[in-house]
């Protein structure tokens, strides 16, 4: 078995970081990207670790001999104008370049390593995954990562890798994957109480400061997990391009435990480091567009908070509790250099976001819309002018 020295002494070693890129409206700017690397700042350990980025490819939306487009550019599914498609070739050779020269922040710590791996043709999240762990994953632990989650807490991912080292399997509660606190997870125990009636009880591991949290669904944010799970579990079903592992295992995870009660999770393994404060800020790549360095990226957006007396996770309170509410409606505000907001959204794309969504909204328990959709909401309050809201820049 592994002492804490023998896993003290390389994260190169132990770790792969893949993290997940494709075409976004920003391109040819590298400056997602850029933020994103100064964020694993604050991640203890990870710029010493093998980081590689998974650039998949596209497909370029077909046009006919009359030049009629056949598709509409949908770029979440992989499909790009030429226009679009040009730009992300010119982001690849601009990122290859200052990956290769090391220009900052792409410059790892001693020990660590940085490189780019450019898929042929379109893949899809999943295969992806798939295809990076075929070709570059030989640690015994890899982290996944995507373009627009960052790190704006310290995460103590040095302590977390030599836990799951020391303890070869599962730190004796069947620990699989490991999720760093998002928006969707702060509050977790409460959130699950009120939506699915089920208690999470937390559980302190040897070695944690912070108490781990199960999961009931899978999530796809940036987590840590055992490379031989990923192939044995995560990856090994039929997987199709576009396919995502959020839908293809959270589903099935949640479902499961629903029926079965919460004695089922010990055969998922998926839990939550919870240290009280928002870890990874979502920052939706496919809504930022470029613009001039000495502007910025501004987002407003309206998350979910306890109402109760537990440390803030990134922002102030920008509104009082709605009676009866498990939440409370706060704005937030980020900046990136050189990205600016697609600030409006089309009736179309909002009635396709209330369709899609599966589980209760937080707010009325009701299918078939999120909390941000509810009609219990009403009108929110424009948040840029919200007072005591935190502005945090992400440079």
């Amino acid at each position: 078995m592994a002492t804490v020295h023998d896993v003290d002494k390389s994260m190169h070693d132990k770790l792969t970081v893949l993290i997940q890129t494709s075409p976004i409206p920003s391109h040819p700017s590298t400056a997602l990207l850029e933020a994103l690397f100064r964020s694993f700042r604050k991640a203890d350990g990870l710029l010493e670790s093998q980081i590689v980025i998974l650039a998949d490819g596209c497909e370029e939306i077909t046009i006919t001999a009359e030049g009629k487009v056949k598709e509409v550019e949908n770029i979440k599914h992989g499909k790009a104008s030429s226009f679009t498609a040009e730009n992300y070739r010119e982001h690849l050779t601009r990122l290859r370049e200052k990956v290769e020269k090391q220009t900052p922040p792409f410059c790892p710590l001693p020990g660590g390593s940085i490189k780019l791996l450019e898929l042929e043709g379109r893949h899809g999240s999943a295969r992806a995954i798939q295809a990076g762990m075929n070709r570059v994953v030989n640690t015994p632990l890899v982290m996944v990562c995507q373009h627009d989650n960052f790190f704006v807490q310290h995460a103590p991912l040095r302590e977390v890798v030599n836990a799951m080292l020391i303890e070869p399997r599962g730190l004796g509660i069947g620990l699989n994957c490991l999720h760093f606190l998002s928006t969707a997870t702060l509050n977790y125990q409460q959130k699950v109480k009120r939506r699915y009636n089920l208690d999470l009880e937390p559980v302190t591991v040897e070695g944690l400061q912070y108490p781990l949290v199960p999961l009931v669904f899978w999530y796809g944010r940036s987590h840590l997990t055992y490379s031989d799970y990923v192939r044995s579990y995560a990856l090994n079903r039929p997987l199709e391009q576009g396919s995502h592992l959020e839908e293809l295992l959270g589903e099935k995870q949640l479902h499961d435990i629903l029926k079965r009660g919460v004695e089922a999770h010990k055969e998922y393994g998926t839990y939550v480091l919870d240290q009280g404060v928002e870890v990874l800020y979502h920052l939706s790549g496919r809504r930022a567009i470029a613009c001039q360095e000495n502007d910025h990226f501004q987002l407003n957006e309206a998350n979910e908070a306890d109402t109760t007396d537990s440390p803030k996770p990134l922002h102030q309170e920008a509104a009082s509790p709605l009676e009866g509410s498990f939440t409370t409606a706060r704005s937030c505000r980020a900046t990136v250099p050189g990205l600016r907001i697609i600030s409006d959204m089309s009736e179309r794309d909002k009635n396709r976001l209330k369709k899609q969504f599966k589980q209760r909204c937080f707010q009325c328990g009701k299918k078939g819309h999120s909390k941000k959709f509810c009609p219990q909401m009403g009108e929110r309050p424009d948040s840029s002018n919200a007072p005591n809201v935190e502005v945090i820049r992400l440079c």
